[in-house]
């Protein structure tokens, strides 16, 4: 634990594993680790949304994430104990330049598991056992003091980053506040466990009621589900299998439905906080140690590998000295709103999951549907945007996308006339300028090699993006649109004279 690492980051779950991939791509070093034995259990985060998609494909792994997942598509909805709704749904039929438009189910610890394996093909692996004892800070960089196997050693690192939890060690040695509130009389039980006796089985359960709620949530190819059950308010509850027998026999108003062994049992409490700063120093936040969510929406892991990404590339110009002084102030300034806004969409969804509207409960057999469909709309909402930040610019008229949002994906030819799809493009390290023309593309890496030019034959690209010829949209490295702007204008010049250093 001695060597030299540009990064260390504290804390293996999505957040930091995304992080650590991400940086080794960019040829960055970093350390990452964990103060537990091993790898976490549970199913905890069970979403997968379609911009933590579009991450995980610039990660090369996002096929492999898919091939274990599996997309929601049948649900049984309770009111009570009354079933009042069955529904199935086909998956969104992916388009090129949408193509992970829905989200889809898998347990933490099998996106974990698969994040991990793609960090050995890096060259790295997790230090499980390791827990952050201090930090000093200089100009030049952090000491860390590490205690690991009983031993107390330092490691020497430009930048630190905690992705440690909710109770994140690095949030409380930086003196970061971490206000919003915590209610103890809204708690559940989350459970792995095989569920038999509920039918169908491949279906999605949830049982709806005062203050109250249930669902059974299956895993991709197993018998095992995630449970979710609420605890009513002063209610004494140790995790064990026989309360939650108990409770699931008291949502569901039945006796038929038995439970094995749990695999995984905890009790969830709801919290829900923001972290004041993201920085302090060379020091930085993401995931759950910035901020905490309700379990609803599948919000935590999907923000938190969000920053990990945002945070990525910025850390690695810095790192590499080509980062204009301000960009790292812009990761806080960009994730704060986003991670604020993901937590207003948690809470409300978990207001809306416990307590119904009451208006609409006499009636809400006939809008469930209706209902359902937003919620799925809402649901592969990742607040991703970033159109009032510091590193969007918008120089012409908006198109079907604008500065700020994430850039489609399209597919283009070459010359020879093979298929390259916007995406793999996106993937180099830098900033990547496409050059709109009628029926071409002129594609270069800012500062990079001579430009390539590519035949857009129907103009499908262009139409993604919805601009005119002569528009020139730069692509930041994290994928997202930076700016729109005439190619003959002085704008690109601009726009990364700001951000690069020169």
């Amino acid at each position: 634990m001695s060597a030299e690492a540009d990064v260390l980051i504290v804390g293996a779950g999505p957040t930091g594993l995304t992080l650590a991939c991400d940086l080794l791509r960019r040829g960055v070093t970093c350390r990452i680790i964990d103060r537990s034995a091993g790898p976490q259990e549970g199913s905890r985060g069970f979403g997968v949304k379609p911009r933590t998609l579009a991450v995980f494909d610039a990660l090369d792994i996002a096929g492999t994430v898919l091939d274990a997942a599996r997309a929601d598509g049948h649900l049984r909805v309770y009111l009570g104990t009354a079933p009042i709704h069955t529904g199935r749904r086909e998956p969104t039929t992916p388009t090129v330049d949408t193509p992970y438009p829905d989200s889809v189910s898998l347990p933490q610890w099998r996106t974990e598991a698969i994040l991990r394996a793609r960090l050995a093909e890096l060259g790295e692996k997790v230090r499980f056992g390791a827990s952050l004892a201090g930090l000093d800070q200089d100009a030049d960089g952090v000491t860390a003091t590490i205690v690991a196997d009983g031993e107390e050693r330092t490691l020497r690192t430009a930048y630190l980053v905690g992705c440690d939890g909710g109770g994140s060690t690095v949030r409380k040695l930086l003196g970061i506040g971490f206000p919003g509130r915590t209610e103890e009389d809204t708690r559940a039980l989350l459970a792995d466990v095989e569920v038999r006796g509920l039918e169908p089985r491949d279906a999605v359960h949830l049982w709806l009621g005062e203050r109250r709620m249930m669902a059974v949530r299956p895993w991709p190819g197993a018998v095992t589900s995630q449970v979710v059950v609420s605890i009513a308010p002063g209610q004494a509850v140790e995790p064990s299998v026989e309360e939650l027998t108990r409770l699931v026999a008291e949502h569901s108003g039945r006796d038929d439905i038995r439970l094995g062994t749990p695999a995984w049992l905890s009790v969830w409490r709801y919290n829900l906080r923001l972290a004041d700063r993201y920085r302090a120093g060379r020091a930085f936040l993401a995931g759950d140690a910035a901020h905490g969510h309700s379990p609803f929406g599948a919000y935590g892991m999907n923000t938190g590998v969000q920053d990990a990404y945002n945070l990525g590339w910025k850390l690695a110009l810095a790192v590499q000295g080509r980062a204009a002084p301000g960009l790292l102030d812009t990761y806080e300034a960009e994730r704060r709103p986003a991670g604020k806004a993901a937590l207003d969409a948690s809470d409300r969804g978990l207001s809306s999951a416990v307590t119904p509207p009451r208006v609409l409960r006499p009636v809400l057999r006939l809008v469930i549907g209706a209902l359902l469909s937003r919620m799925r709309s809402d649901g592969r909402d990742d607040h991703p945007t970033y159109h009032d930040g510091p590193l969007s610019v918008q120089a012409i008229r908006r198109g079907r996308v604008r500065a700020g949002d994430p850039a489609p994906d399209g597919v283009l030819t070459t010359p020879r006339g093979d298929r390259i799809h916007l995406y793999d493009l996106y993937r180099a390290p830098g900033f990547t300028a496409l050059s709109f023309e009628e029926r071409r593309v002129r594609v270069e890496t800012a500062g990079g090699a001579t430009p390539d030019t590519y035949d857009d034959p129907d103009g499908a690209a262009r139409g993604a993006f919805g601009v005119r010829p002569g528009t020139t949209v730069l692509i930041r490295p994290d994928g997202y649109i930076g700016l729109v702007a005439r190619t003959s204008g002085p704008e690109r010049a601009a726009y990364l004279n700001r951000v690069l250093a020169r």
